[in-house]
């Protein structure tokens, strides 16, 4: 879904910029499932406030997910 693309001199400067890439596209998508998760949890606390914490597990997936996706990019550089 991302197409993500490194100008020429960022790409020089990286040891291994496809590692980069992938590591910026698992960020993305870690923050787009915390927030959905965020957003899920809002819904429920107007319409069922007691299972309003039932979307947490899927918050620390994506914070996860956007973790491993910035250890990535910090290996690449």
């Amino acid at each position: 879904m991302f197409n993500f693309q490194l100008r020429p001199e960022v790409r020089k400067e990286l040891k291994n910029p496809d590692l980069f890439i992938k590591g910026q596209e698992k960020l993305y998508w870690g923050i787009i499932l915390a927030m959905s998760s965020v957003i899920i949890m809002l819904i429920l606390m107007f319409k069922d406030p007691e299972k309003v914490l039932h979307p947490v597990w899927l918050m620390f997936l994506g914070l996860g997910l956007a973790g491993w996706g910035e250890v990535q990019k910090f290996r690449a550089k």
